[in-house]
């Protein structure tokens, strides 16, 4: 009644296995010990009264055994078992120790860890043995296996939790070893491990994963599986026939969950399937992408740019997350696509709820200044690596400036900047700062600074259709100077109201692409001029009409025989014998025309290009 009142005082303190085990040794001990005096003193050869003696001893050896299990070692519990066993005069003199002493020893005792009295459990398992075993009385024996029999019986059915569980089991092994004089089944070694013993007292060798008595389930005949190397069950993430697979370190059963599981003294940990399986690899866990290390299983715990099971690489953050968006690694920047997490290349990627986004080249590495783009250049901001959102007047990475449009493109032509006018070419999208420009229908002349400033008169006409005028001879073989004077004599230097409201320079009647207007015309008869209203074609702009005059007259063949020809005034005699004009002076009209604005410098421009 003494030890189960002990017994439950300590296990409402969730340190009671301590006191079970040392009970145990106690019993032990004492029973040992009074074999011992029953040899030693042959004076009493009264069975009643040896029976006492032997009771008053027990108690008062259980006292004393209880003071002196403390935290110290486990070496002192069985240095005290066995001085109990050989020593019967030392015996003798702890039984007159006051029971006040030994009640204060015991509640100084220092509650140790759940591992320790594992441990514990061990060394006294070996000494209650050793005792047992070299007592030469059958009825020292008989006592002792009684007691320690019913302490573990007594320990297993009042355990509740798993760690009561694991003490419960060692307590058993005391009751095992002490009856069998030898170790069998499991046993906890001093370091902790769970070993497994046969009948015979010995453990297999290697590998091997085997059904065996439950190591935490006290119920009569529970078994598991368990993975012994050299008879040490196995836990955590272990190797067997070429795969990895995580025992429960609580269990050592093979842990069939979906988890995570990190272990003691680790930072990270190992991510396990429903079969036991420890994954490794690119792998989704609670919604997220991890990177688990092939070699260690080990979730990652620093970025690297690794490659997965299937060949793909991808980024890795320091909390073993797959990356994505910019990234920085090793002193460049990255994009790695935020739907498949996959190294953007040769690619324009807008991130989620950007307007904007980044332009990575064929390494992946992410462009920044003017760089090109499906035939267009763009300008990326060097501090966001983003397009430029707005217009700007920027410096190229090699030096130069350009004019960059809200859409990020480069901008070429006449454009408009905080109030003047500029103009950049659109071969160099560079700022032209010398010169003359011609841009639509308008010509300009251009500061030291790019500034421009808008050009009239006969001059600036000439300017505006010139390329156009040589654009012709190169497309349709129409001499440069006659489509030049036949422009100023019909639109009047471009002033007429056909020119002026539909940039129309010939008199050429119909519809351009569906557009047209209706004006009062002049024409001559047999009566001499008359005036009518006619529909007119309509052109964008100027470079448009000149370009629609070469196609019509190629696509009159009764103007064939003036294509291609270099002589001016052959060509505007023919104009007129053809048809184009009613006017009888319309060749020599033009032919002055040409004389007087040297256009026929315009004919060799175009020859020799």
């Amino acid at each position: 009644m003494e030890v189960r009142k002990r017994f439950k005082l300590y296990k409402s303190g969730k340190k009671w296995c301590v006191v079970a085990i040392t009970t145990a040794v106690t019993v032990l001990g004492v029973a040992t010990a009074t074999t011992a005096n029953a040899q030693a003193d042959s004076v009493s050869e009264n069975p009643v009264v040896a029976s006492a003696s032997a009771q008053s001893t027990s108690s008062s050896s259980q006292q004393v055994m209880l003071a002196t299990a403390s935290e110290s070692s486990v070496t002192n519990v069985a240095s005290a078992t066995s001085a109990n066993v050989t020593n019967s005069a030392s015996v003798a003199s702890q039984v007159s120790a006051d029971n006040e002493t030994a009640s204060s020893a015991l509640n100084s005792t220092s509650v140790v860890s759940a591992e320790n009295v594992e441990v514990s459990a061990v060394a006294t398992v070996e000494a209650a043995s050793s005792a047992v075993v070299s007592s030469g009385s059958a009825a020292a024996t008989s006592t002792s296996v009684q007691a320690v029999s019913s302490v573990s019986n007594a320990v297993s059915s009042s355990a509740t939790t798993s760690q009561e569980a694991d003490s419960a089991s060692a307590v058993r092994e005391v009751a095992s070893v002490a009856t069998s004089g030898k170790k069998s089944g499991w046993v906890t070694n001093a370091s902790g491990q769970k070993v497994y013993y046969n009948s015979n007292g010995t453990t297999d060798t290697g590998r091997e994963y085997v059904q065996l008595p439950s190591l935490t389930d006290t119920t009569k005949g529970a078994t598991g599986w368990y993975l012994l190397q050299d008879g040490v069950a196995q836990k955590g993430a272990q190797e067997w026939y070429g795969s990895e697979w995580y025992f429960d370190p609580s269990t050592y059963q093979l842990l069939k969950e979906n988890t995570y599981r990190v272990e003691n003294g680790q930072k990270v940990g190992y991510l396990v399937n429903s079969n036991g399986n420890v994954l490794s690899g690119v792998q989704k866990w609670m919604g997220t992408y991890y990177y688990f290390d092939p070699s260690t299983y080990l979730l990652l715990d620093h970025q690297d740019y690794v490659k997965s099971q299937w060949g793909d690489y991808y980024m890795v953050g320091s909390n073993g997350a797959l990356m994505t968006g910019l990234v920085n690694w090793q002193g460049s920047k990255y994009y790695f696509n935020q739907s498949s997490y996959l190294l953007a290349k040769n690619t324009y990627s807008v991130p989620n709820g950007q307007k904007v986004g980044y332009l990575s080249g064929s390494d992946g590495k992410v462009l920044s200044g003017v760089q090109k783009w499906m035939g267009t250049y763009y300008y990326f901001d060097p501090s966001t690596n983003l397009l430029l959102d707005h217009q700007d007047y920027v410096k190229s990475q090699w030096g130069y400036y350009y004019m960059v449009g809200s859409n990020g493109a480069l901008m070429t032509g006449v454009v408009s900047w905080q109030g003047s006018l500029y103009y950049f070419d659109p071969s160099s999208y560079l700022l032209k700062t010398s010169g003359s420009v011609v841009s639509g229908n308008s010509a300009y002349s251009v500061a030291s600074d790019g500034k421009l400033t808008l050009l009239t008169g006969n001059q600036a006409f000439l300017m505006i259709i010139k390329q156009a005028a040589i654009d012709g001879w190169k497309k349709y073989g129409v001499l440069p100077s006659v489509t030049a004077a036949q422009a100023i004599l019909e639109s009047g230097w471009g002033k007429s109201t056909l020119a002026t409201e539909a940039y129309n320079l010939f008199g050429i009647k119909g519809s351009y692409n569906g557009q047209s207007v209706t004006m009062l015309t002049a024409e001559y008869g047999s009566s001499g001029y008359y005036y009518i209203y006619d529909q007119f074609r309509k052109y964008p702009s100027y470079y448009q009409s000149i370009e629609d005059h070469g196609y019509f007259l190629v696509s009159n063949s009764r103007y064939s025989n003036l294509l291609w020809n270099r002589n001016y005034s052959t060509v505007t005699y023919l104009l007129h014998e053809d048809g184009y004009a009613t006017d009888p002076n319309y060749a020599s009209s033009l032919n002055s025309v040409i004389t007087a604005n040297g256009l026929t410098s315009w004919d060799y421009e175009a020859f020799n290009s």
